[in-house]
């Protein structure tokens, strides 16, 4: 549905003879001239905002009947606020989505850890379009780096935790496997970050896998710190496999994933521990079956013009088959054998590297 603006989200347009006509612009074509000229319209994106904030004001007095127009302007403002005006209005934007999705349950100072996995009433009971929505806006904001990873982090793990969303709770883990997998590319590891979420991972394994119980919170409560310790397990598992972390730290989570008094975190870390590296080995003969048919795609090109680029071009994935073809058979060397296709130093390497990660003070 098209949303048109009020009599004060008008905007005037130059035209070639330098006239201004006042014209009533959509939310789409706002959003694109905010990021053209942020200063000019800024007066136009401050109007959204604040129908956003009343938007929000009105759903908090009924969470499961939103206004139609309030997943547009969560869209418009999270992607103009993040791009145009990134800083203390990005900062606002995110806090009012938050806000939002935890019900006004907000810690006071945001750069500290929280591992709280508990949600008022009106959070449950926020609409399910709506909560998607602010969820996508705010990994929108992490993207474009308007939100710090740790922030963002331990609010998913609670929305995790506490929403029995299956599609929600998979949009969630995705996001924070990708963006971890992003903060350690080559060239833009941050080891800082790292260390932070390693440490908030950490006392999430180690306090809710060895607590007892939970004191006054019944039921849910108890579920939602099982579904964190579980979640936070599998993180670090498929991390590792991704050789992300393959760091002591990483190992030490899962060391105490392993003595955990919750049987299913508990098995997911041995099972880690007995055959990580089987499935490591596997993906790695993935990647190179999926090299190995990349390569035997050859375009020769033979219904286009003929020009001295694309018959070099043929004839560099003539010579990448030939290297691949070499590769596979074994014959990149003189020798009549690769040692690495040698089973017997295959099976004389160490078979538990992640188990002589774990530190052993009396070792």
């Amino acid at each position: 549905k098209e949303v048109r603006m009020t009599s004060g989200a008008t905007a005037g347009l130059t035209t070639g003879a330098g006239t201004k006509v006042d014209v009533t612009l959509k939310i789409a074509q706002l959003q694109n001239l905010c990021k053209r000229d942020p200063v000019g319209y800024r007066e136009d994106y401050d109007a959204q905002v604040r129908r956003l904030e009343s938007e929000c004001g009105i759903l908090k007095l009924s969470p499961q009947n939103p206004s139609p127009r309030l997943v547009e302007l969560i869209q418009f403002a999270a992607a103009v606020s993040s791009s145009s005006y990134k800083g203390e209005e990005s900062d606002r934007i995110a806090n009012l989505l938050i806000d939002l999705l935890v019900g006004g349950q907000q810690q006071e100072d945001p750069h500290v850890s929280n591992l709280q996995m508990t949600m008022p009433t009106m959070a449950l009971q926020l609409h399910r379009e709506v909560r998607k929505t602010c969820v996508s806006a705010l990994i929108l904001m992490r993207n474009k780096g308007a939100i710090p990873p740790l922030r963002l982090l331990e609010l998913f793990f609670r929305l995790m935790s506490v929403v029995a969303d299956k599609g929600l709770r998979e949009l969630l883990y995705k996001h924070m496997v990708n963006d971890i997998r992003n903060i350690n590319k080559k060239g833009k590891r941050d080891d800082k970050v790292n260390r932070s979420i390693q440490s908030y991972l950490h006392r999430v394994v180690d306090t809710y896998s060895h607590s007892e119980g939970t004191s006054g919170g019944g039921d849910e409560e108890e579920a939602a710190t099982d579904v964190a310790a579980k979640r936070a397990t599998d993180m670090v598992c498929e991390l590792y496999r991704r050789q992300v972390w393959t760091d002591q730290k990483a190992v030490a989570i899962l060391a105490s994933a392993a003595t955990s008094k919750n049987t299913t975190v508990m098995a997911r870390a041995m099972r880690f521990f007995l055959n990580i590296e089987e499935k490591m080995a596997e993906d790695s003969k993935q990647v190179e079956e999926e090299e190995w048919n990349a390569s035997q795609k050859i375009d020769f090109h033979r219904f286009s013009r003929k020009t001295a680029s694309r018959k070099r071009h043929v004839e560099r994935q003539v010579k990448n088959r030939q290297k691949q073809q070499r590769k596979r058979e074994g014959t990149t060397t003189d020798e009549w054998m690769d040692i690495r296709d040698d089973e017997g130093v295959e099976s004389s390497k160490k078979l538990y590297p992640a188990i002589e990660l774990l530190r052993d003070p009396q070792g």
